[in-house]
């Protein structure tokens, strides 16, 4: 996937930790096996671009680091609470905002990848937008 924004170490970073966030189990695919990364430029379109730039460089360097280190990153993404204090603190809480507002976005989107043939999360849990106008 090429994207005009991300480059394909960023891309392949955002779909490590994307798989790391949102394994997916019996019923819902993965982050990458439903593919809605293909809709990503669309959702930073409108993001400044010094913001989409940095979580660029994020993602790249995501996309180097062993397994198990990105799921101790994660970790730590997960357990930082406005309580923690400290630099860390701060970065990992923010790391969890960013990081999963975007990966949620996408994977919740009901926009699978043109490969994903299986059921839409939307649809496993149940979840429907109704539109009245």
């Amino acid at each position: 996937m090429k994207s005009k924004y991300f480059s394909a170490r960023a891309l392949a970073g955002l779909n490590r930790i994307g798989d790391v966030l949102l394994p997916g189990s019996d019923e819902l695919p993965s982050f990458s096996e439903y593919g809605a990364i293909k809709h990503v430029d669309d959702l930073v379109a409108y993001a400044p671009a010094d913001d989409v730039a940095t979580l660029g460089t994020v993602l790249a360097v995501l996309s180097w680091l062993p397994g198990r280190l990105l799921h101790w990153l994660a970790g730590k993404m997960s357990t930082a609470t406005p309580n923690s204090t400290g630099m860390m603190a701060s970065l990992y809480r923010q790391l969890n905002m960013g990081l999963r507002g975007i990966l949620f976005s996408l994977y919740y989107s009901g926009q699978p990848g043109a490969a994903f043939s299986g059921k839409d999360p939307l649809e496993v849990i149940g979840y429907e937008v109704n539109r009245v106008i």
